[in-house]
């Protein structure tokens, strides 16, 4: 799940939104993690980090300097909403409350953080108030960061893997041609699998290569370990990516889950194809 993101202001490429996991590169090369093709931004500009949960920008000796709400500083943490300028170029830092008290507190800040959000996509033209309208009021409560952005079709499941990977330096894998071999998916039992949204994917140097939706989630790999008694190695795929390779590899978990969701009768009834 997207809990920050940054909001590209400035018109300067196709691509304007940049989920924030870890560590990422502002720059105007273009392996940086944010690349932005502007002369008035150093090849390496700034770096964006988390240390103890925070949010935090620090510039890399950058010749026209970091700005934070308009004050140039050499490091600052970010709330958000908070306005970052990198030479002329302008981004938006937003991010989730996590230290909300209660339900309905965390709820109220996610939801005016969200709020901003969309405020800023508008009036940054990259989408337009009816279509924020539409997503906002599709969802019976307060959409999330990453809910609002998918929902708009700003990002997919695909993207936010593919950002997450790159971020936290993990290998990024698509198991949409990929075949398990079942004394691999046999390592990790069908309720492990779909509980955590895991899958195993190979055998390699006495180590279990296992694909997650979130590589951040260290009570999984903790179940893992404990499960198979082997050394975990992880591999990000997205969630959808996933889930259709639990129904391929795991049948039966699969049609525990269905059956667990429809009403009790003597009678069950199954349309049969011959």
């Amino acid at each position: 799940m997207i809990k920050s993101c940054l909001i590209l202001e400035t018109k300067l490429t196709e691509k304007r939104v940049f989920p924030f996991y870890a560590k990422m590169i502002i720059g105007r090369q273009s392996t940086n993690d944010i690349p932005l093709p502007d002369r008035t931004v150093s090849k390496r500009h700034a770096v964006i980090g988390r240390v103890r949960g925070q949010a935090v920008v620090k510039d890399l000796g950058s010749r026209n300097g970091t700005f934070v709400n308009g004050q140039k500083l050499e490091k600052a943490i970010l709330a958000s909403g908070d306005r970052l300028k990198v030479g002329s170029v302008i981004l938006r830092f937003f991010q989730e409350d996590e230290t909300s008290q209660g339900k309905d507190a965390e709820s109220t800040t996610t939801s005016q953080c969200v709020q901003r959000l969309g405020k800023c996509l508008v009036e940054g033209g990259i989408v337009d108030e009816m279509t924020l309208l539409g997503a906002l009021g599709e969802e019976k409560k307060s959409p999330t960061i990453d809910q609002l952005l998918i929902g708009l079709g700003l990002l997919d499941d695909d993207n936010i893997a593919r950002a997450l990977a790159r971020q936290l330096r993990l290998p990024f894998i698509s198991l949409k041609e990929r075949e398990i071999p079942p004394q691999v998916t046999s390592l990790v039992p069908a309720e492990v699998a779909k509980t955590h949204v895991i899958v195993p994917v190979e055998l390699a140097g006495g180590k279990l290569l296992v694909a997650m939706a979130d590589p951040l989630d260290s009570s999984a790999i903790q179940v893992l370990r404990m499960a198979t008694g082997m050394s975990i190695e992880v591999l990000v795929a997205s969630r959808q990516d996933i889930l259709e390779a639990i129904v391929r590899y795991y049948p039966v978990a699969f049609l525990d889950q269905v059956l667990d969701g429809a009403p009790d009768s003597d009678e069950v009834t199954v349309d049969m194809e011959y």
